[in-house]
């Protein structure tokens, strides 16, 4: 069970506004990767996250993940994936302020704040 008294294998679905629904997350243009903005479609079913680069330096990076979701509050949620190259993602999405923290470890073991918006679509 976590935080929220909900067993950490709930039916996400139900529960996280992102499930089996598109986000757009921007990061704006002069954060520590430059300008930086992606599309992430999380899928209940499969616990996976497929995210795409729409701008920056690493656009057009696309990959599929598993990915974790825990409600931390109201409309916030701590979510969390490593991707295949090594990198690490811990973002709290706050959806009803529209915005996003991420804390990225990347492969050289850097850890890399950037904040952001987030917008369901």
């Amino acid at each position: 069970m976590n935080a929220t008294g909900r067993d950490q294998g709930e039916d996400m679905s139900e529960t996280f506004p992102a499930a089996d629904r598109k986000v757009v997350v921007d990061f704006g243009d002069d954060g520590p990767f430059g300008p930086f903005a992606a599309e992430l479609t999380f899928s209940a079913a499969d616990k996976t996250v497929s995210f795409l680069v729409t701008r920056g330096s690493l656009l057009g990076k696309a990959e599929t993940c598993p990915f974790g979701a825990t409600q931390v509050g109201d409309d916030l949620w701590l979510v969390s994936w490593r991707e295949e190259d090594g990198l690490t993602v811990v973002q709290v999405q706050d959806f009803a302020q529209g915005k996003v923290t991420s804390a990225v470890t990347t492969p050289d073991h850097q850890l890399i704040q950037l904040d952001g918006s987030i917008t369901l679509v």
